[in-house]
């Protein structure tokens, strides 16, 4: 069990870290305009095209918004990962919300995965200690 818990912990932290570092390159990429220099939008049939630092605006306040998540989703899962041992359910905690933060599918399911699997064995693990008081 614990060694799911700790490759499908991996698995979503380098997945994540990689994402991170993707949406980093972008942020760069729209705040310096390497982009496309304008975009067009189209309401009700009407085409009106933007200029290029409204573009750049948008493009470089959405790419920030995306970044933040995620690296917030990636601090959460590293803190998940280091609690493992102390506290099984605030690890769990930690690992369900950064996967409800997460951008990705395969993290937002290996960090699922691996809350759920650190809640029930924590629950387990005080069936049988209350198992074990009763039996005394």
């Amino acid at each position: 069990m614990n060694k799911a818990i700790n490759i499908t912990s991996l698995i979503g932290i380098i997945l994540q870290s990689f994402s991170s570092l993707l949406f980093l390159v972008f942020l760069v990429f729209s705040i310096t305009g390497a982009m496309d220099a304008n975009f067009t939008t189209t309401v009700n049939g009407e085409t009106t095209v933007h200029s290029a630092e409204a573009a750049q605006h948008v493009f470089s306040v959405g790419f920030l918004v995306i970044f933040i998540v995620a690296i917030f989703s990636l601090i959460f899962g590293i803190i998940g990962m280091m609690k493992k041992k102390t506290n099984t359910i605030a690890s769990g905690v930690f690992y369900i919300i950064g996967a409800i933060l997460s951008l990705n599918m395969i993290t937002f399911i290996s960090w699922l995965v691996c809350g759920i699997l650190l809640i029930k064995k924590r629950q387990n693990k005080s069936i049988k200690d209350n198992k074990t008081h009763l039996e005394d």
